[in-house]
């Protein structure tokens, strides 16, 4: 992949929206309306992939622009693979044809890209077409049937199944042209015909969002570093597109911002396999608008982010819930600290450094908070209401 200027991807991107219009190109890249940026975002979004020779690559992306940075092509596999999840930064599972589970560790990716070891951690059985890891110890698979598996990763560098295990059966009805994920038991997919859809895994259960009816069919690659970032690549073309969605859990497509005028790149992606690094970019909103000190606006702006968290949450009941729950764990206060533990903040995140996968600024950004407390509230309870009563029958949630 070659590196091309800002101005001279926009031209090409012209020229490709041009030739979709004309029916020059028969894949689809999507339609949607750009949203104004309200999130300051940081980080890279690093995207692992194999070369149809058995190579492997890797491209840094700045999120916030979808220009890229650097591209390095590493050894060969030495086996031909068929799903890839990337686990962080510098660990990657892959399978091969013969069901063998493959972890590689790369060394570095900066100035080369070199691994410290390709090794097979199970020999058989793992037989998954897609694989996507969440980024908080969930690895999901799908099968050729359509069956979605949950299995739980214990380890940053798993040494076989002691370290991957947990195997749950989420559902069936999951056969997908692309799948990844895009935070904390939440993925994004898309099918055959088009579709772009989102999913939320809890428990055993699961809640499917659609998002588009239509418009990603040219897509065969689809990847997520988090934080809204979605990454589609074109087989016919090699370009590469890339999309910025407002809120992940909202379970709606309109607020994914497009930029097919611009895209990461015309051509060039021709590996057979991409996967991206979970969670490597983070956003959060500017708080000049909002008085932090001021309890009336930091409740008003929490019930807005409660309502777009789930639309199903979107009721007086449920906010009664969070409120009384808030209240009762902080006063719905920012800096609130607790003398016993090292509970912080409006949701008593303990300690209050776990925020810190919702933002930077965690320690002083009420939103911030916020949108972590919620998130866990979705991922443990399931509505704040049942995190109220859990809290109204032991004492803490």
């Amino acid at each position: 992949m070659k590196t091309t200027s800002t101005s001279a991807r926009r031209a090409i991107g012209a020229l490709l929206t041009g030739a979709v219009s004309l029916g020059m190109l028969t894949v689809g890249v999507g339609t949607g309306t750009a949203q104004a940026a309200e999130q300051v975002c940081t980080g890279t979004s690093s995207i692992y992939g194999v070369l149809d020779d058995g190579r492997l690559t890797y491209t840094a992306i700045t999120p916030g622009n979808g220009n890229r940075v650097r591209t390095r092509i590493g050894p060969d596999l030495g086996f031909t693979p068929v799903a890839m999840a990337t686990l962080n930064f510098n660990t990657i599972l892959v399978t091969s044809t013969t069901g063998a589970l493959y972890r590689v560790d790369v060394q570095t990716n900066d100035e080369t890209l070199a691994v410290s070891a390709i090794k097979k951690i199970v020999d058989t059985g793992w037989t998954h077409d897609k694989l996507t890891y969440d980024g908080y110890g969930h690895l999901y698979g799908t099968t050729t049937n359509g069956t979605l598996l949950q299995y739980s990763v214990s380890q940053a560098k798993p040494a076989g199944s002691q370290h991957i295990g947990e195997r749950a059966e989420i559902g069936t009805g999951f056969v997908l042209k692309t799948l990844t994920s895009t935070g904390q038991d939440r993925l994004l997919a898309t099918t055959e015909a088009g579709k772009l859809l989102s999913y939320k895994v809890s428990g055993g259960s699961w809640k499917r969002g659609d998002l588009k009816e239509s418009g990603w069919s040219g897509f065969d690659q689809v990847v997520s570093s988090g934080s809204g970032y979605y990454y589609g690549r074109i087989a016919k073309t090699g370009a590469m597109y890339w999309y910025k969605d407002a809120n992940i859990s909202d379970g709606k497509g309109d607020d994914i911002a497009y930029n097919n005028d611009d895209p990461v790149d015309a051509s060039g992606w021709t590996q057979t396999l991409l996967s991206a690094a979970p969670g490597q970019v983070t956003c959060t909103t500017p708080v000049e608008t909002l008085d932090p000190d001021n309890i009336t606006q930091v409740k008003a702006a929490g019930r807005d982010l409660m309502n777009k968290q789930d639309s199903d949450w979107a009721t007086a009941a449920q906010w009664n819930c969070l409120n009384n729950l808030w209240n009762r764990e902080s006063g719905w206060r920012w800096n609130a600290q607790n003398p016993t533990s090292a509970a912080y903040g409006i949701p008593q995140s303990n300690p209050g450094s776990k925020m810190a996968s919702a933002g930077a600024d965690w320690r002083t950004n009420p939103l911030t908070q916020i949108r972590w407390g919620l998130d866990y509230i979705d991922n443990r309870y399931g509505t704040p209401c049942t995190a109220w009563n859990h809290s109204e029958n032991h004492g803490w949630y």
